[in-house]
């Protein structure tokens, strides 16, 4: 039996090496990753989809493959932020239509059918039909959480203003009551609305970081108009900031290191 010593020191050398060992299969996978990037990227992704980050890279592939994903992970990064977002707007406006119709299920009342246009309507019907295509009960908060997001931004239409806004204006309590108009809700929410749907897409977003900051401004903002506690209580899980600093220098074309 070897001394105690000898045994520590013979323990210490074994999980050097073990240790060794591990960062060099580390790198092995690695270098296969890198190069299966290389050989299949094309042909996962597509030249297509490809093609307006190797232009903007002026034909570095890796450059564009980096930025490709960048691009990915600032799409991640406002998904707690779109998701408040639009969680929150979708239930203050089922609040204030539920006390304008009297009506739990307000969305099938003949009174908001009548000011509501064929959009709407449909809408709807295709959120029924999602619910019962998986075999669930109809209840209102199902109808509520199915119904899309260009559902809730087109009761901001101006079609609206007369009919509906007195009660939605209610939905943004926390909003400066000088700038709280129909319009600037319009604006803004519908502009978030298409930022959604191009991330929700996989789509490019990432070619500016002044209008993708501008993106978060408009959307913390809108956040904190929906409710004073509501932008508090969910900053913790906003990660958008950290994820550009560590991106921003690969996005504005300066030169870098591939991570």
């Amino acid at each position: 039996m070897l001394p105690l010593k000898a045994e520590k020191r013979k323990e210490k050398t074994r999980l050097h090496h073990q240790h060794k060992n591990w960062e060099r299969n580390y790198r092995d996978c690695t270098a296969k990753i890198i190069k299966m990037d290389k050989n299949t990227i094309e042909k996962i992704i597509s030249t297509e989809r490809l093609k307006p980050y190797m232009i903007y890279h002026s034909g570095s592939f890796e450059s564009a493959i980096a930025h490709y994903k960048a691009n990915i992970e600032i799409a991640e990064s406002f998904y707690p932020m779109l998701s408040f977002l639009e969680v929150g707007l979708r239930n203050n406006f089922d609040h204030q239509l539920k006390r304008r119709f009297n009506d739990e299920n307000w969305f099938e009342n003949s009174d908001f059918i009548k000011i509501v246009s064929r959009f709407q309507i449909d809408r709807v019907s295709e959120a029924r039909a999602n619910i019962l295509r998986e075999k669930k009960t109809i209840t209102p908060g199902k109808v509520i959480s199915e119904l899309s997001f260009g559902f809730w931004t087109s009761l901001l239409d101006s079609k609206f203003e007369m009919s509906l806004w007195k009660n939605l204006r209610l939905a943004f309590p926390n909003c400066p009551k000088q700038i709280r108009q129909r319009k600037t809700m319009s604006s803004k929410f519908n502009g978030v609305r298409k930022l959604r749907n191009r991330i929700f897409h996989h789509e490019s977003i990432t070619w500016s970081i002044s209008a993708l900051t501008n993106y978060k401004r408009e959307i913390i903002e809108g956040i904190d108009w929906l409710d004073k506690e509501l932008l508090n209580w969910s900053l913790d899980i906003f990660r958008f900031d950290n994820v550009i600093d560590k991106r921003r220098v690969l996005i504005q074309k300066k030169q870098f290191k591939i991570p």
